[in-house]
């Protein structure tokens, strides 16, 4: 891996990812789900410099010009669908984690389920998740998709070079997001999702805020609460509590 800065060690995480480098390629989750199909060992990265037909969750395009990161992961938890379903909250802990190091003071950082990253507000990374069973019913492979706005942020989004305390390159903010991300996928899988939650909550954005939750078929309208156990979103609606596995949330609105 390309060290962030020179003086970065060796770790256990180099030793884990196998980094494949394109320059354009429609989508970094088309090319790492071919080889998973083949038989490909967890632990390949695929980092584009730009992709032609990146997207997000429910099929959004994710627009992907040069100066951003772009990077699918390959996973093979050998777990239930719902519990890899938590490998959205792993992965945008670690993604955190990785910018808490190159965030300049006076940013405020927020999680915004169930997988985004936003920096005072604006967002600055999004998290796909897509997977396959096996004939058991357990996770035969787990692909995580990652978009960082580094340089190129769309408008209303930010980008890293705009928060950074320092000089930032891509390549550096991939394997430092690479490293953070073994070391959270390895505390999940020894100590399960409880404590993955616990850092997820503490910098959960809109937290007993107004929000509103759109599914395909009508809009919910309440207080936000935070997650539960598996990361299932909690919501007060009416003075009751009630849970939605999937939605396209926004707060702020009564």
């Amino acid at each position: 891996m390309s060290p962030m800065m020179p003086s970065r060690p060796f770790s256990m995480a180099d030793a884990f990812w196998r980094v494949q480098v394109l320059g354009t390629t429609p989508s970094t989750q088309d090319v790492v789900r071919g080889l998973a199909e083949t038989g490909e060992a967890e632990g390949l990265a695929v980092h584009a410099l730009q992709q032609s037909g990146g997207r997000g969750r429910y099929g959004n395009v994710w627009t992907s010009p040069m100066g951003n990161l772009y990077i699918s992961k390959l996973l093979r938890p050998s777990c239930r669908a719902d519990k890899a379903a938590q490998m959205a909250f792993v992965a945008a802990v670690a993604l955190s984690d990785a910018i808490d190091e190159v965030m300049e003071e006076g940013h405020v950082k927020t999680l915004k389920w169930p997988n985004d990253v936003l920096i005072d507000g604006k967002k600055i990374s999004g998290i796909l998740l897509e997977s396959k069973l096996d004939s058991h019913g357990r996770v035969d492979y787990l692909i995580i998709g990652t978009g960082v706005n580094v340089f190129a942020a769309p408008e209303g989004a930010v980008g890293i070079d705009e928060i950074k305390k320092d000089r930032v390159h891509i390549n550096g903010i991939r394997d430092l997001y690479l490293e953070k991300l073994y070391i959270r996928y390895l505390e999940w899988q020894e100590k399960g999702f409880a404590p993955l939650r616990e850092a997820w909550v503490k910098q959960a954005h809109g937290m007993n805020e107004p929000m509103r939750i759109r599914l395909p078929e009508t809009t919910y309208h309440g207080i936000f609460r935070g997650v539960d156990e598996n990361g299932v979103l909690l919501a007060e609606i009416d003075g009751q509590i009630r849970t939605f596995t999937a939605g396209e949330v926004h707060f702020g609105l009564k």
